[in-house]
């Protein structure tokens, strides 16, 4: 029955034993356990009313020395720093497992579709003719702008800014369209 109590500082009553010990033992039998501890002075018994209740005698626990506190609190600290450097460690490889699971496999890239050859083609014709027909328009704007601003008072260039026209000139108009695809 001694086994069964705790240790620590806690206020006990027949009742409580017997409810802990899910009813295994009977509250009799309890009672007189209880009663044989305290006349082996392990338990100390305080009567209030009708009510007994009892408790485990501090001068019969066990306490730790100083030395074995200060050797469970280094333990402690070197538990908790290395609990602290599995965790950054841990957190490291779920990183590093993230990007591995995310990234595409040589099959998932051996199976994927590349861009057909009449596509690639299509666009670069689609791109020729976009740039001729940039070319065009250009060309045209230059020539009326130039027309409207031959009698005006004034820089051509200073029209421009007012109106907030850009013409675009081209950096490289011989620019290939495969270059332009590859970024």
């Amino acid at each position: 029955m001694s086994a069964l109590l705790p240790v620590s500082i806690r206020v006990l009553h027949t009742a409580d034993i017997v409810t802990n010990l899910h009813a295994a033992v009977t509250k009799t039998e309890c009672q007189r356990a209880v009663n044989s501890l305290v006349d082996k002075e392990l338990l100390i018994s305080k009567t209030f009313g009708k009510q007994i209740i009892y408790v485990v005698r501090q001068d019969t626990i066990d306490t730790a020395k100083p030395d074995e506190l200060a050797a469970i609190d280094k333990r402690l600290v070197a538990l908790r720093e290395h609990i602290a450097e599995q965790k950054s460690k841990q957190k490291q490889l779920t990183t590093e497992l993230a990007s591995l699971n995310s990234a595409l496999t040589t099959e998932d890239i051996e199976r994927s579709q590349l861009v057909p050859v009449e596509e690639r083609q299509q666009v670069t014709r689609e791109m020729e003719s976009y740039k001729k027909l940039w070319i065009q328009r250009r060309r045209l704007f230059k020539d009326m702008f130039s027309t409207v601003t031959e009698n005006l008072p004034g820089k051509p260039k200073e029209l421009l800014e007012e109106l907030d026209i850009s013409l675009d000139d081209p950096i490289d108009i011989n620019i290939n369209p495969r270059d332009l695809l590859s970024t």
